[in-house]
């Protein structure tokens, strides 16, 4: 039993060195180049995702700091600082915003 768990550990230390290896490795193969592009394009979205999380975290951060502020005249132009920050992540990252149909009452 033991036998086994030792092959099957030494075949995972061997796949991990081959993918090490492919990851590293010059003059590959087309299949090998393919599965080298997948495996860097996946570790390039985790390091954008990461890089927008730590902005909005500092523009989040910010924004405490500014309400903790004493004076109001400096919280009313630090929000709209934050607001236009906001508004740039937003359209840097392609989100919209929801925005409510306008519904207009007749009054007589």
């Amino acid at each position: 039993m033991e036998l086994i768990y030792i092959g099957g550990l030494l075949i995972v230390v061997a796949l991990i060195f081959m993918l090490a290896m492919i990851v590293k490795g010059a003059r590959l193969r087309p299949f090998e180049q393919r599965f080298k592009t997948l495996i860097i394009v996946a570790k390039d979205d985790d390091d954008e995702v990461e890089d927008k999380y730590a902005e909005a975290y500092e523009i989040v951060m910010e924004f405490g700091d500014l309400l903790a502020a004493e004076k109001n005249l400096e919280q009313y132009y630090g929000v709209k600082d934050i607001y236009d920050r906001v508004e740039e992540f937003r359209a840097e990252n392609h989100q919209m915003t929801k925005q409510e149909k306008v519904t207009l009452k007749l009054v007589k």
